[in-house]
């Protein structure tokens, strides 16, 4: 019986220390992968209907973008963007270093397991994008 108790002391011992030692994660962690626009603004008009984005974030910071817009009588058109990117965990943002040459860096308003809300200030005009994480 004793040794019974000693080993069940010493297996929850072990599985307490398993759980203590998870990796929490990092900021990049929660970046990667693969995102869709929900919910566009501009300006603070809701855009929605006329951009979508596809974002794919991969561990090895190279990115993939494809930015589609649609305009009433003319259809819709796709841009495709890729390149590397980079985030700052103490400023909250993400950097797309586009392989033409462009950079860009979007603040990470908020970011969970399911969404991502980021926002670009370009030519004094505010792009907000909701993504969904796929």
């Amino acid at each position: 019986m004793k040794n019974a108790v000693l080993n069940l002391a010493a297996f929850l011992l072990l599985a307490s220390a398993f759980v203590a030692c998870k990796k929490e994660k990092t900021f990049k962690d929660e970046l990667v992968g693969h995102w869709l626009s929900a919910q566009v603004t501009v300006g603070g008009t809701d855009a929605t209907p006329s951009y979508a984005f596809d974002l794919n974030l991969e561990e090895s910071h190279e990115f993939s973008l494809d930015v589609t817009t649609t305009v009433p009588l003319a259809g819709k058109s796709t841009q495709s963007f890729s390149g590397d990117w980079s985030e700052d965990q103490t400023k909250k943002d993400v950097t797309l270093d586009y392989s033409n040459g462009d950079q860009k860096t979007w603040d990470i308003v908020a970011v969970s397991e399911t969404s991502m809300t980021a926002e670009l200030i370009e030519n004094n005009t505010k792009y907000q994008v909701k993504f969904e994480r796929q």
